[in-house]
């Protein structure tokens, strides 16, 4: 007899197991909005690995909203694996570019604060010379210095449907692979401001 089985924070339709998650494809959207509507147009991107769904949705998103505007060919995207240290290194690959992003939007908040690492040791002041953006609204993200700018995720809302939806397999209910979304929060703080040129697409 197999385990039953809950996915929590991630959704795939090949899996055919009950999932609750926040819709990525929309989250991201959100994000890069808030950046183009402060000014931004050259925009990097740290993503996740792409075998993750979370990533490729949160990446589609994005470069649909940056395709609305004109703006997907000034996107430039680097892949991390959600670690500090992913995002330093992808942050360092950035900011050599002879032209480059005056804005990062991470796929977590752990490479952001990795960017913003990387950014400080190059002497660049948040959000002054660079603006970030992360996502998953941590419980460090608030506590930053300057508080980061990031896509909140309800995970208490999260780890109780994922709970429910368990309890009602074990208790011999069946459950059919249901797709449950809740709903994300745009949480803006101090991590991002306009740009000090604002460059057309």
């Amino acid at each position: 007899v197999c385990a039953p089985i809950v996915n929590g924070c991630e959704f795939s339709a090949e899996l055919g197991v009950p999932s609750v998650h926040i819709d990525n494809a929309k989250a991201s959207p959100e994000a890069m909005q808030h950046l183009f509507e402060l000014g931004h147009r050259t925009i990097g991107i740290v993503t996740g690995p792409l075998r993750s769904p979370l990533s490729r949705d949160r990446l589609a998103g994005a470069r649909a909203s940056a395709r609305e505007r004109g703006c997907e060919p000034d996107l430039i995207v680097m892949q991390g694996d959600f670690s500090i240290q992913s995002g330093a290194e992808a942050a360092d690959a950035l900011l050599q570019r002879e032209h480059p992003p005056t804005a990062i939007f991470c796929f977590n908040d752990e490479m952001a604060m990795g960017v913003i690492r990387c950014a400080r040791r190059r002497g660049l002041r948040i959000p002054e010379d660079l603006s970030v953006v992360g996502f998953d609204d941590i419980r460090f993200a608030q506590c930053l210095e300057p508080p980061l700018t990031t896509i909140a995720q309800p995970m208490r809302a999260i780890g109780e449907g994922t709970v429910r939806l368990l309890l009602e397999i074990l208790n011999g209910h069946h459950v059919t692979p249901v797709s449950v979304t809740v709903p994300h929060t745009l949480q803006v703080r101090s991590s991002t401001a306009p740009p000090r040129r604002n460059a057309e697409c």
